[in-house]
């Protein structure tokens, strides 16, 4: 599909500078007073600690917990506290890069989205993620200004959907300058100059800092969660839900619709609704995405089962068996940086492992010095 030939409808001017219209046909997902309520019964619904950081529900836990006057596990405050640094440096570094770089300037995901959260600081990150106009400039304007390259930049080819990442000495937060936005490998692209077009101020308040507007930003989130994690936990539904409580369904369909990705928005909303609502559970849910309703963690067949089913979901019938064939290769494949005897043990591991979860899983590929497929920063 080529994006250029199916423009975007502009949202209304008062939707662009003064929040949405007031929605219509909305749920109780797409409301953050209703969302707080939504939280807080994930977080006791979750059966461990370990499945409440899988679903990225454990800043929240730690808040709710103290309210109440409950022991907050000490890696949850340790948590809390490299998040609250992360918060206050965010600022800082945004307001470093909008120095050094004077072009086009866009946030995507991070403080962007936690600004729209019932409460910002439970949504954590560990990356600024930016699109600019100019990629290779703005790139060089911040190695110019001081930031240093954290990466090999062999690995960050024009292939790659951002260049190498940069850091500001000491200060623990990548910063990615975005080519194009992210989104599975069988989608098509969406160029940055299409997002731009949607672009409203940011909501952290930054003078010159962009974002996409909030229908658009849900859609892009979902993407990148597709590419790394389709349907994976529960944060990657929640960030899609506060930004649909500033937005309107209608308008996201008519984004999705527009770059092509209208299948993959349309799977996440069933299951959001599904989840965080408690509506009829659909297809995904039942086959793909029960380990969100539980609160629980993936286990390492389920992980390899949403590999397949992502793109089954995702895409007309004529290009899934491609799609999967890609799927497939790319599951048989060796790590860049593992032999064909890794590859083997850690393949034997996976049909051992098949019903444990992802993060045992994990833990006993490191301890054979080999290494999982893990979603990139949030």
């Amino acid at each position: 599909m080529d994006v250029q030939t199916s423009p975007l409808p502009a949202p209304a001017p008062s939707e662009l500078f003064y929040g949405p219209s007031p929605k219509k046909g909305g749920s109780c997902v797409d409301d953050n007073a209703c969302l707080a309520g939504v939280i807080e019964r994930l977080i006791e619904t979750a059966p461990s600690f370990e499945a409440l950081r899988t679903h990225r529900l454990h800043l929240a836990a730690a808040r709710l917990w103290r309210s109440r006057g409950q022991v907050v596990p000490a890696d949850f405050v340790s948590d809390e506290r490299a998040a609250a640094v992360r918060g206050m440096l965010a600022r800082r570094i945004l307001g470093k890069v909008r120095s050094a770089y004077g072009g086009d300037l866009m946030l995507l995901k991070g403080p962007e989205v936690a600004a729209h959260y019932p409460v910002p600081s439970d949504r954590a990150y560990r990356d600024l993620d930016l699109l600019v106009d100019d990629p290779a400039a703005a790139h060089r304007a911040l190695l110019g200004a001081g930031f240093v390259q954290v990466a090999d930049p062999a690995r960050f080819g024009s292939y790659h959907h951002h260049l190498t990442p940069l850091m500001w000495p000491g200060a623990p937060l990548l910063v990615e300058v975005h080519r194009r936005p992210s989104r599975p490998e069988w989608l098509e692209p969406v160029p940055g100059e299409s997002v731009f077009r949607v672009a409203v101020p940011s909501a952290t308040g930054l003078p010159g800092l962009l974002s996409p507007e909030p229908a658009a930003h849900a859609v892009l989130v979902v993407a990148h969660a597709w590419k790394h994690d389709p349907l994976g936990n529960l944060g990657q539904l929640l960030d899609a839900a506060v930004l649909l409580a500033s937005a309107d369904r209608r308008r996201a369909d008519a984004v999705a619709r527009a770059w092509g990705w209208e299948r993959m928005w349309h799977a996440t909303l069933g299951v959001m609704d599904s989840v965080l609502a408690d509506k009829r559970r659909g297809l995904a849910s039942r086959v793909w995405a029960r380990h969100l309703r539980d609160v629980r963690e993936r286990v390492v067949l389920e992980n390899h089962i949403s590999r397949l089913a992502a793109p089954i979901w995702s895409l007309p019938a004529t290009d899934v068996p491609q799609a999967i064939a890609e799927a497939l290769r790319d599951t048989a494949a060796r790590e860049p940086d593992e032999n064909w005897t890794t590859k083997l043990r850690r393949s034997r591991l996976a049909i051992t492992h098949a019903f444990a979860s992802r993060s045992s899983h994990e833990q006993s590929l490191t301890s054979i010095g080999a290494t999982g497929r893990r979603g990139e920063g949030t």
